[in-house]
């Protein structure tokens, strides 16, 4: 569970430079940004959310529905928002939203890079071996 938890920090960390990196050159682009990144972990703490517990088919099913629903219903505010604006600006904003709800998968893919995963696996380890010396104590 507490891998769940470190991808979910490295995609917060990637959608606040991503803002920061929007706001500084893309300014008139920079809600969009906030919004897919916002929209992205927000269904990944739901997905946290479902998988604590007690797991039924049920609570996944709900689960999918409930996050992909969310997905839609910003899509279409983002088409309602940009349908009087010229073709390239809509095309953009979908464009700094899509990106911005992918925070969650690039934190995925960052956390399995060997860089990150073999030190965070190391400091496991090294707990794991202080325990066991405790124990056998």
């Amino acid at each position: 569970m507490k891998e769940l938890h470190v991808i979910s920090l490295i995609a917060l960390i990637f959608a606040t430079l991503y803002t920061l990196v929007c706001f500084i050159f893309f300014r008139e682009y920079v809600f969009y940004a906030i919004l897919g990144a916002a929209t992205s972990l927000f269904s990944n703490s739901l997905a946290i959310a479902a998988t604590k517990g007690k797991f039924t088919t049920e609570k996944l099913v709900v689960n999918l529905m409930q996050r992909y629903l969310f997905y839609i219903v910003i899509i279409v505010f983002v088409y309602f928002d940009t349908k009087d604006q010229s073709m390239t600006f809509a095309t953009n904003s979908y464009i700094f939203l899509v990106i911005g709800m992918f925070s969650t998968k690039i934190g995925i893919f960052v956390y399995s890079t060997p860089l990150i995963k073999k030190s965070y696996n190391e400091k496991i380890d090294e707990k794991e071996d202080d325990h066991d010396d405790h124990v056998s104590r």
